[in-house]
């Protein structure tokens, strides 16, 4: 059974090690985008456009994640640090990507936005 937590690098950067292949990598909090929900799987979108599958669902990451990262529907974790801008329902990432949002959160995503 493989214990996954939040690591942090001897100067002091926060990341997650993720298995990939027959290996673990770590990855900055900062690199990570999104977290998308494929039934038992969670599906990490980095910032340099690389996608890394794990076998664990995105409950079990919401659980570990910090506060900026939302969970704004129920198969999408974002990183607001890189929110861009609303559509309505839907939300824009820096990188075009656009989520549809549950009612619930549009208000507290649009409120991080106009505190950014």
């Amino acid at each position: 059974m493989t214990v996954l937590h939040l690591a942090r690098t001897p100067n002091g950067i926060e990341g997650l090690r993720l298995p990939l292949n027959s290996h673990k990598v770590f990855v900055p909090l900062r690199d990570i985008m999104r977290l998308e929900g494929q039934r038992n799987y969670t599906l990490f979108v980095l910032r340099n456009g690389q996608k890394i599958l794990v076998s664990k669902t995105i409950g079990f990451y919401e659980e570990l994640l910090p506060p900026n990262f939302i969970r704004v529907n129920r198969g999408c974790i974002i990183n607001t640090a890189y929110l861009d801008f609303s559509l309505g329902e839907h939300f824009r990432l820096k990188d075009g990507y656009e989520i549809p949002v549950s009612r619930r959160k549009i208000k507290q995503l649009e409120a991080l936005r106009d505190v950014a």
